[in-house]
């Protein structure tokens, strides 16, 4: 475990450093955020981030909520940015969680995914990431391995009205080799209302 935490750990502070040019705003909701530790890297950049999962995964202080899957305690439009790293994949409902990451949420989200381009590649992320998660919050972690390829996920982002502002392919040639991560930068095409509880933390809902 000692292993797999301190991997983790440098991968967070990478992706951390990827997302963080296309964060707006603030205020930042960390999606899945499993351990946290993409959230605390990115407090170190004086954004003020909470953490929410399906499970009590932290491992570092600081604001971190477990939902059931379904319905988020946070008012409408509290986020400026919302981040879905790697999440929607391990998702029964991936329209369902984004769908009430898109209410929470005022100005963008920033999904990544690990995405396949033919059947081999589907194969060796259904066996990687399987097993890798395994080891991971004592088998706890949700792994319905539900990988998409890079247009099927443009398709579903296109059916909430989102307009992709950027899609940015991450990692090194060794990383792509493996699991071929992609950052999708989405910007709300409408209005949003002004958040609820402005001023008031994060606008619990209640």
């Amino acid at each position: 475990m000692k292993v797999v935490d301190a991997f983790l750990q440098r991968y967070a502070v990478q992706e951390a450093n990827d997302v963080l040019p296309f964060v707006v705003g603030p205020r930042v909701l960390d999606l899945g955020a499993g351990e946290g530790w993409v959230g605390a890297a990115l407090a170190h950049h004086g954004l003020r981030v909470i953490g929410a999962d399906v499970g009590p995964f932290a491992r570092v202080d600081g604001a971190y909520v477990v939902y059931d899957g379904t319905r988020l305690p946070f008012a409408d439009a509290a986020f400026d940015t919302t981040l879905l790293l790697l999440t929607l994949h391990h998702c029964e409902k991936p329209e369902t969680v984004l769908d009430e990451a898109l209410r929470v949420t005022r100005r963008r989200l920033i999904v990544t995914e690990s995405v396949y381009r033919h059947r081999l590649d589907r194969f060796w992320l259904n066996l990687l990431d399987g097993r890798f998660n395994r080891f991971r919050h004592g088998g706890r972690m949700p792994t319905p391995l539900g990988f998409r390829r890079v247009q099927d996920w443009q398709a579903l982002f296109a059916s909430r009205g989102l307009t992709l502002t950027a899609t940015v392919w991450l990692g090194g040639r060794l990383e792509r080799l493996i699991h071929h991560p992609v950052a999708f930068v989405l910007d709300i095409s409408v209005t949003s209302p002004p958040p609820r509880g402005e001023g008031q933390g994060w606008g619990l809902s209640t």
